[in-house]
């Protein structure tokens, strides 16, 4: 059979048992006979570590919380912050209600397994029936970058500074894995970067890095050239625009450098679509692999989605990427508690596939050997969290899956209230990464404009 038509079957297989899964949390949950008796909204503003880029020195969450009438509470991170809309919709429903999963997003995989009594990840396994281990920690990388100082002055990591950055968070929480944001400087800078951090670091810890798809080809390829003996574990979307050209570009750039790349278009793709579910909603669950996509191009060595997509189209995409020989992660966007437990959980179910003692030659569905990632994180960032007993703690780079029902975790009052969003802290911040706006080509020590031209300095 066509190795591509062989590849769509067995997708189709996993799709089905997904569904049938689906489909057994809604039936559970209709008839566990819930009703949403009231909804609360928290909006945060919570500080970085330093001042992200220019990007900027704090970031806005939304955070609800769904009580039941039997009073159980989903907690949805990413939540819609209109409170008098979200009541007008959920109040008097079954959270299972399909007419709501895109507003009970989180919640909805929260109360799954709060209604099952069983955490998350446990729930999820049981459902698929799978015989691999349930992981009960897993390893994260410290997303790390340039750092202006923050609102106080403090916390900025230089060029200079950035190596013995890196040995101080890996000494604090032993971290194993270093992803380096790299759009600050110039691209030909980030190859001395990249040997300084190798030297500080020393061999044992994996360095994977990350230009935001904000780079041409002949500049990745020079880059990837001139750091192939740092041991790069891999570089994520050296080069953006349309899915196309991210696809074209990363199939010839794996043909000229051996550094794997990774990346969260090529899952492998499937066809785009309308998908009115939201977050967390598993609505590409529905939507076919993109077989032409498939055919023309083989641009990436690691899938790495974004949990937001759901647990059940994680699982999708995971079970299609072993099936080619792709190596798996886990893309991060910006996370606190509650995300970030529910990134845990699909690891922990997810992720542990069952290795044979040896390769069996001619095994179309083993899986690759030493294929499966540390989970990407901005975690380590966030000057804390708003869920009770604060931040999760790293143990040699490793965060511990929650073991309560459901994502294991719940809100601190006094936390959202002491991060609580006002225009006040809001106005403060942008105050203060405007002024940093001003002259951060001029920090940066940029030579031409971001466009390409020589800048220009008035005298």
């Amino acid at each position: 059979m066509d190795p591509i038509e062989e590849l769509l079957e067995f997708d189709r297989e996993n799709v089905a048992a997904a569904k049938a899964v689906e489909e057994r949390i809604q039936q559970e949950g209709m008839a566990a006979g819930h009703t949403i008796r009231d909804v609360r909204v928290y909006r945060v503003l919570m500080p970085w570590v330093g001042t992200k880029r220019w990007d900027g020195s704090a970031e806005g969450f939304t955070f609800a919380e769904f009580e039941t009438d039997k009073g159980l509470v989903g907690i949805a991170e990413g939540a819609n912050s209109d409170l008098d809309e979200l009541r007008a919709k959920v109040l008097g429903k079954n959270p299972f209600d399909t007419s709501i999963r895109a507003e009970m997003g989180l919640a909805y995989w929260d109360l799954s397994g709060k209604i099952a009594d069983r955490p998350l990840g446990r729930h999820l396994h049981e459902l698929f029936a799978l015989q691999t281990p349930l992981a009960e920690r897993v390893p994260m990388s410290a997303y790390t970058w340039y750092s202006f100082p923050d609102i106080n002055g403090k916390n900025a990591v230089t060029f200079e500074s950035y190596p013995e950055y890196l040995q101080g968070i890996i000494r604090e929480h032993g971290f194993h894995n270093i992803k380096l944001s790299m759009c600050d400087f110039e691209p030909h800078r980030y190859i001395e970067l990249v040997r300084n951090v190798r030297q500080a670091v020393g061999p044992d810890v994996d360095i994977r890095v990350d230009p935001h798809a904000s780079w041409g080809e002949a500049q990745a390829l020079r880059f990837m050239r001139g750091v192939e003996d740092c041991h790069i574990e891999w570089i994520e979307e050296p080069v953006g625009g349309r899915f196309d050209h991210i696809f074209r570009a990363g199939h010839r750039l794996r043909r000229l450098s051996p550094i794997p790349i990774s990346s969260h278009a090529w899952l492998p793709p499937v066809v785009k679509q309308a998908d009115n579910r939201g977050r967390y909603g598993d609505g590409t669950l529905h939507a076919a692999l993109d077989a032409d996509a498939l055919r023309r191009y083989q641009p990436a060595d690691i899938s790495a989605p974004d949990a937001y997509a759901g647990p059940l189209a994680l699982k999708r995409y995971y079970d299609a990427a072993r099936f080619m020989g792709l190596g798996i992660g886990m893309h991060s966007a910006y996370e606190l508690g509650p995300a970030t437990a529910i990134r845990l959980h699909i690891a922990a179910f997810a992720f542990p596939y069952e290795m044979p003692y040896h390769i069996v030659w001619g095994r179309d569905r083993a899986f690759p050997p030493f294929s499966a990632h540390p989970l990407d994180a901005h975690y380590n960032q966030w000057e804390g969290d708003v869920i009770q007993g604060g931040k999760m703690i790293y143990d040699q780079g490793f965060l511990t899956v929650p073991t309560g029902p459901g994502l294991g975790v719940a809100l601190d009052h006094e936390r959202l209230a002491h991060y609580a969003h006002t225009k006040e802290k809001a106005a403060m911040h942008t105050r203060h990464i405007e002024t940093i706006r001003a002259t951060h080509l001029d920090a940066l020590d940029w030579k031409v404009e971001r466009g390409g031209w020589r800048r220009y300095k008035a005298e």
